[in-house]
């Protein structure tokens, strides 16, 4: 079964979001082509009755700033919001400059997507930061704010707002996740976090060789304890590991938790995406 998306050589495809929505599966997802003087990323989306069978893919974004990494999809005002990230690069570097930003896109059908819009055009402004840079955001409801998760020098941030418009800083003077909480001091990224009882539970990408998913838990969003690597299945599809976790609660249809993840391969963006389920969030099998 796995991968359940591939289009190597054509297309290098990461950073799953997946939303299930009135008998579809939608995998927003970063399709990365190789071009003769750097790479050129999009934003693509595919869908799926049944996790097996996927439509081919729409392109949503051109090619400009490399819009790139969809976090995830939420509903306000009666209409879909996806945040991304801008990942504008210098020819001959691969990975997206300081100039990297956050952004969102509207849609009222999760298939026709409006022009993105800066979130915050200064980038990341917090007291822990000397960078401006910003890339994999990810959005969470909670307690009538909207918080923004994001990756700056290899650190998570966090952007709080009342309105999906006006943002600040919700932890200015610190990181919510740093290497010194990781198991082995690894940097972090590509942030999920989905609702757990009464607690969050957020998964992250701890950027080293093998990669691997880590878990963590908070009733805040902000102080994070538990943190941990998850025990996952080996992938012989994708030698670099698995990365880029997004979590989907298809236990209504499937009995299960889901997770998509995309698999590293050779280079610095080839990849291809795949699917794990597990009962417990901790123990994860994959077909």
């Amino acid at each position: 079964m796995n991968p359940i998306l591939d289009r190597e050589p054509l297309a290098s495809l990461r950073d799953p979001a997946a939303i299930f929505h009135e008998g579809l599966y939608y995998c927003f997802h970063t399709a990365v082509e190789t071009m003769p003087d750097n790479f050129a990323l999009y934003v693509d989306v595919s869908h799926s009755r049944d996790l097996v069978n996927w439509s081919s893919p729409t392109r949503l974004t051109e090619r400009g700033l490399n819009f790139s990494s969809p976090g995830n999809i939420i509903r306000f005002n009666g209409r879909w919001v996806m945040c991304l990230q801008s990942y504008p690069t210098i020819p001959g570097h691969p990975y997206g400059s300081d100039e990297s930003r956050l952004w969102l896109m509207e849609s009222h059908d999760l298939l026709h997507w409006s022009e993105p819009r800066l979130l915050q055009p200064a980038g990341c402004q917090a007291n822990w930061c000397n960078s401006r840079r910003q890339i994999d955001p990810y959005l969470v409801e909670h307690d009538g704010n909207f918080y923004c998760f994001y990756k700056s020098e290899g650190k998570l941030g966090l952007f709080v707002s009342p309105d999906l418009t006006n943002w600040s800083e919700a932890s200015p003077d610190a990181p919510v996740l740093c290497p010194q909480q990781t198991p082995d001091g690894s940097t972090t990224e590509n942030p999920c976090v989905i609702h757990d009882g009464t607690e969050f539970m957020l998964f992250f990408s701890p950027c080293r060789k093998g990669r691997g998913v880590g878990v963590a838990r908070s009733t805040d969003l902000i102080h994070w304890r538990d943190v941990r690597y998850l025990d996952f299945p080996h992938l012989s599809w994708a030698p670099g590991g698995p990365t880029a976790a997004m979590v989907l609660d298809t236990r209504p249809q499937l009995g299960h938790w889901t997770m998509f993840f995309h698999g590293d391969r050779s280079g610095p963006h080839g990849a291809a995406i795949g699917i794990a389920r597990s009962d417990d969030l901790y123990n994860w099998q994959c077909d």
